[in-house]
């Protein structure tokens, strides 16, 4: 796996970017958001990356921000969105306004991207306003203060990457720091979360 990558920016474009490290040029889709973050040609970079595998191709999607790379694995575990459908909502919208619109329910604001109905727009707010609302954080997650919401969230990234729905996700999480308490670690979290589906 590929998650991220350490070189020189050989070319940018507004969906694309070559990044040569150690003679091996690599091409990563990128978000207009990403775009505008990266430094010009000739310089150094360093990306974050998402590895998508098929078995008729093999791409590689750059993030300059980590919370770019949670939204965009958030997205494409949505039933009907994929990677190029998720980067194309990235360029729509800056994430900061992407988890706000779900945040808020306001799935409107998702039909004004090109390719996004109104059922796919309804679809990613359902799917994914509670894995982003601050209000799931549970009162053990709480009461951990800030240690514990970072542990759930990156539990909550697993269990999606594991095949959970980001609500479920969340939820599993969430259970799973109640059940443990404050201190667990995020192995110990998503165990207990696998144990209990």
């Amino acid at each position: 796996m590929i998650t991220h990558l350490r070189g020189e920016l050989v070319r940018k474009d507004p969906t694309s970017a070559v990044i040569d490290v150690n003679g091996v040029g690599y091409e990563v889709a990128v978000s207009l958001t990403t775009c505008a973050e990266l430094p010009e040609p000739g310089q150094r970079v360093e990306v974050l990356t998402h590895q998508y595998v098929r078995e008729d191709r093999l791409e590689l999607y750059g993030f300059t921000q980590a919370r770019e790379r949670e939204l965009f694995q958030l997205l494409i575990g949505v039933s009907g969105i994929g990677p190029r459908l998720a980067q194309t909502i990235l360029s729509g919208l800056t994430p900061a306004k992407l988890e706000d619109a779900i945040r808020s329910g306001r799935s409107q604001e998702l039909k004004t991207i090109k390719g996004i109905g109104a059922k796919t727009a309804e679809r990613v707010v359902l799917e994914l306003r509670e894995a982003m609302a601050p209000a799931r954080v549970s009162a053990a997650t709480a009461a951990a203060g800030s240690e514990g919401a970072p542990v759930a969230s990156e539990a909550a990234m697993a269990l999606a990457a594991l095949g959970f729905s980001a609500s479920a996700a969340a939820r599993a999480a969430e259970k799973a720091v109640e059940r443990l308490g404050p201190d667990a670690s995020v192995q110990d979290v998503i165990r207990q979360a696998l144990r209990e589906r």
